[in-house]
């Protein structure tokens, strides 16, 4: 049964300043990883270390951004707040625009349960149709990667699918795109819409609730608020080459 979303209400009680509860919640859920990490290091299942690896890098990359972020920024607003590394929309992108047709898949990661969101991890399943403009999930297979998230003690927190055409237009969401998201958000799914373009505009979209969203790492510009636009696709390792 979907949990609704907690909204942090305005009151005279001094809180944390944001920035500091982004830089605590992305520390706690690091240590988190790495632990997943050095628990697995020993298991023969080299996916399973891999996707344990892959949450670090993108865990790493969006606390080494933190400090990049504006303080008024982060700090003027008490909105859900979601948190996305550019290696993770650089996976995305190249997992929806692998063929010409349109492709969709969820997206999760850790969250505080209130207001602090991180897109880590991809969620796949199969469709039941796909066109150049239009994509449909497979309901069996769409039930199960649903039921996997439950069991994992997530949620659905990102619908992410790609559009036909290049530029910031060809992310406008569609009646449909629109009619998913509301009944999410009418449900009380913390989850935002995401839409590509074939040339990397990525846009971030809700229906009736506020939320802000922080796109960080190398590799990707902002055009406009809930706007973006990769500028490089290329995979990037999580360990730094030395000179010899």
């Amino acid at each position: 049964m979907p949990r609704t979303l907690a909204t942090e209400s305005q009151s005279t009680t001094v809180q944390p300043a944001p920035r500091r509860l982004l830089a605590d919640f992305l520390k706690q859920n690091l240590a988190a990883a790495l632990a997943e990490v050095e628990r697995r290091a020993w298991e023969t299942d080299d996916g399973a270390v891999e996707a344990s690896l892959e949450q670090v890098r993108r865990l790493r990359e969006l606390r080494r951004a933190l400090a990049a972020m504006a303080k008024d920024q982060v700090e003027a607003s008490h909105d859900p707040t979601y948190l996305v590394a550019a290696s993770f929309l650089r996976d995305a992108f190249r997992t929806l625009t692998k063929t010409h047709d349109e492709a969709l898949v969820y997206a999760t990661g850790p969250e505080d349960g209130k207001r602090l969101f991180a897109l880590t991890r991809l969620v796949t399943f199969e469709l039941a149709k796909s066109s150049a403009a239009y994509a449909s999930p497979d309901p069996a297979s769409q039930s199960d990667a649903l039921a996997q998230l439950d069991a994992d003690g997530e949620r659905l927190l990102a619908t992410i699918h790609s559009h036909p055409g290049s530029g910031a237009r060809a992310t406008t969401p569609s009646c449909v795109d629109l009619a998913t998201q509301e009944t999410l958000e009418r449900y009380g799914y913390p989850t935002i819409g995401v839409v590509c373009s074939r040339d990397g505009y990525v846009r971030f979209y809700v229906v009736n609730r506020p939320f802000r969203v922080f796109v960080s790492g190398a590799g990707v510009e902002r055009v406009e608020e809930r706007l973006y636009r990769l500028t490089d696709t290329t995979p990037r390792s999580l360990f730094r080459r030395r000179n010899p």
